[in-house]
């Protein structure tokens, strides 16, 4: 699904010309931070806000009517389809896996509330990630790190910017985003990391979406795909569209749902299978736990264990964010499973994803979702993944 067109002529982008962000006639500069400032140069106060709203942090993990509201906010304002189709529907226990991580900070969770009945009308998230980096060019002036060295940043992920329909046009989007960095940066950290459907100056990477059908027929009726003209001669056009995209069954041996005994070689296969992109999360062991531990209708993990050894060789995972069906007479939820992590070192990639495929198709998603990034473009063909008409593109925040 499309989540957006491009904003380069809109207020947004103006906004971002004024930010520590690569313009798009700097895409030979060197890397590195693009500004530099101590914790002494940060503003100490909240931004102004109108009169009639306030800041707010939400109590996510503590106050049930908190996460309720965040749950709320989103549920009816957040991402759609151009067509209005589609919307995401993140549940609370989504929320509570993706906002409080280890190490989370509360105050990172920024909200503006309603004075006169402190209802939520915009939020915004961060949570702390270590991200490595590999040089591909020269530093600038005060780094040090050399070409081709990786270096581990401490950034903050921002995500979940969301404002009320009603206050589209009150800009208070550019005001969220300073806040959260006024926020970032008065504990001396100073780079973020996010995505967006929409193009902003200026992504380090672009990725589009692919889909793989787990129930034709529910995705035809509601118009999230449709019936391929090759399949219109067919006497049942659908039957044999069921056919195609059934899942071939499982044909790995020793694989089996994640466990808490794993996190250590999970750990370890992750960072060595990371280590060769140019630019990837680096995981504790901490962490691991947190993200890849199943939880049902939130993330679901699975490990290859060698039969004679015991050992753990592979791992695949993918999470559920399923999206509401605006209007439709007989659909009320479209259950998406996304690719997550994982890696192959015993098995194809194909086979391994195959697997992933089988557990969704189990656990009743309609489709499986992914990007062309990782690598994922060895798998796709085989596994009838379809282009979809979605992007999603990757920024850095001072750098």
């Amino acid at each position: 699904m499309n989540q957006g067109s491009d904003a380069s002529a809109s207020p947004e982008h103006q906004f971002w010309s004024t930010q520590p962000v690569v313009k798009g006639s700097e895409m030979t500069t060197p890397e590195g931070p693009l500004e530099n400032r101590t914790v002494a140069d940060v503003r100490q106060d909240p931004f102004p806000i109108a009169s009639v709203l306030e800041w707010w942090v939400p109590d996510i993990m503590g106050t049930e009517d908190d996460l309720t509201q965040v749950y709320e906010l989103l549920r009816d304002n957040y991402v759609e389809d151009d067509e209005s189709m589609f919307r995401f529907n993140y549940s609370r226990e989504f929320l509570k896996w993706a906002l409080a991580p280890p190490g989370y900070i509360q105050n990172w969770h920024v909200g503006v509330r309603r004075k006169s009945d402190k209802k939520l009308v915009a939020f915004i998230s961060g949570i702390p990630v270590d991200v490595q980096v590999k040089r591909a060019s020269e530093p600038r002036d005060d780094e040090t790190t050399p070409v081709g060295e990786v270096e581990h940043r401490k950034m903050c992920e921002i995500n979940f910017l969301c404002i009320h329909k009603m206050l589209r046009e009150k800009r208070l989007a550019p005001i969220l985003i300073k806040e959260v960095t006024r926020r970032v940066n008065v504990l001396d950290m100073w780079q973020a990391v996010y995505t967006a459907g929409i193009k902003l100056p200026t992504p380090f990477a672009s990725a589009q979406y692919f889909h793989r059908s787990l129930n034709p027929e529910k995705l035809v009726a509601i118009r999230f795909s449709r019936i391929p003209a090759q399949y219109e001669k067919f006497q049942n056009p659908m039957q044999m569209m069921k056919r195609t995209y059934a899942v071939a069954k499982s044909s790995v041996k020793g694989i089996r749902p994640m466990e808490a005994a794993d996190v250590p070689a999970v750990c370890s296969m992750l960072r060595a299978t990371l280590s060769r992109f140019h630019v990837a999360p680096v995981f504790s062991e901490d962490e691991v736990r947190h993200w890849f531990i199943p939880q049902e209708g939130v993330v679901y993990s699975y490990v290859v264990e060698d039969p004679k050894t015991k050992t753990v060789t592979d791992f695949v995972s993918f999470y559920s964010l399923p999206s509401t069906i605006i209007g439709h007479t007989r659909y009320t939820d479209l259950n998406a499973a996304y690719s997550y992590y994982y890696s192959a070192n015993t098995i194809s990639i194909n086979a391994l994803m195959n697997e992933a495929l089988t557990f969704a198709k189990e656990k009743d998603f309609d489709v499986f979702n992914t990007l062309d990034i990782l690598d994922n473009g060895k798998f796709l063909s085989d596994l009838k993944f379809g282009p979809g008409d979605g992007n999603l593109h990757y920024y850095f925040f001072n750098w």
